[in-house]
């Protein structure tokens, strides 16, 4: 199981970016190497991704739900899917706290992926979950100062 983790303070009051994490339609488009999204609702959706490992390069579709653990302050982010051959799985929590620059978002992940690709090599494989997971919440973070 692999664990990331990170935070960042935006200014915007907690309850703009609680509206926008818990928008599948703002969400969704911060996943990087995205090829296709089809929002199911609100807070639900499907996404078509890029992915390479190694020599290894295709495509996962993903199904990832935004769940609202505690309003205003903690959603749940559970995605999974796969592609060739392989699968991932992927548990991500993001909290959210009043600061004096605005909201403190601090967010932690657990990925698993198994399959071919996890048999590749244990530390590219990591390395490469550790860059997509980053990678969104930096996306995130981007989306908000164009907001």
């Amino acid at each position: 199981m692999l664990k990331y983790g990170g935070e960042y303070t935006i200014n915007q009051p907690r309850e703009d970016v609680w509206a926008f994490i818990t928008d599948a339609n703002k969400v969704g488009p911060c996943i990087p190497d995205l090829l296709e999204l089809d929002v199911k609702s609100e807070n639900t959706f499907m996404s078509v991704v890029r992915v390479g490992v190694g020599p290894v390069r295709g495509k996962f579709e993903l199904n990832g739900e935004l769940q609202v653990v505690e309003p205003e302050a903690i959603m749940a982010m559970p995605i999974k899917g796969g592609g060739m051959g392989s699968g991932v799985e992927m548990n991500a929590e993001v909290t959210l706290s009043d600061v004096e620059d605005g909201t403190l978002l601090k967010w932690q992940c657990e990925g698993a992926v198994s399959g071919p690709i996890a048999s590749i090599g244990g530390r590219l494989s990591d390395n490469q979950a550790k860059k997509i997971i980053e990678q969104v919440f930096a996306n995130l973070e981007e989306a908000f100062v164009s907001v």
